[in-house]
């Protein structure tokens, strides 16, 4: 699986738009992975708001920060959406899957980002 971060290299942005438009639709409803549910008891302070914060989200491309990809499609995009004096960090599958969450300091801005475990080609260039 290719990995991509906005600060590396993010080649695939129209990819990422159509999958965050696909996950907005409202036939498709959000899943919670176990992870998921045990960062929500161990890491937030008020679970019920933000499972509610989550169920009405409009979830917005550029708020991807960083992408999987498998083969030639998005498997999971990494979402920072702004949320009350604190960022809530959303990793979503293809399949509106939450895969976990958990809240981030807005001013986090990833000094301990190791740039060896991103790909820093477009993951359409090999095929």
């Amino acid at each position: 699986m290719k990995r991509y971060h906005e600060k590396i290299y993010f080649p695939d942005a129209v990819m990422v738009k159509e999958l965050t438009e696909k996950l907005n639709s409202k036939h498709i409803r959000w899943t919670y992975s176990k992870h998921c549910l045990e960062n929500l008891k161990y890491r937030a302070l008020d679970n019920a708001s933000i499972l509610l914060h989550i169920k009405n989200l409009e979830l917005k491309a550029e708020d991807v920060f960083e992408y999987y990809i498998k083969g030639e499609k998005i498997e999971k995009l990494c979402y920072r959406i702004p949320y009350s004096n604190l960022d809530i960090i959303l990793v979503v599958s293809s399949r509106k899957n939450i895969i976990t969450i958990y809240l981030n300091s807005k001013d986090d801005n990833h000094e301990t980002l190791n740039p060896e475990q991103y790909t820093k080609e477009s993951s359409n260039e090999n095929h």
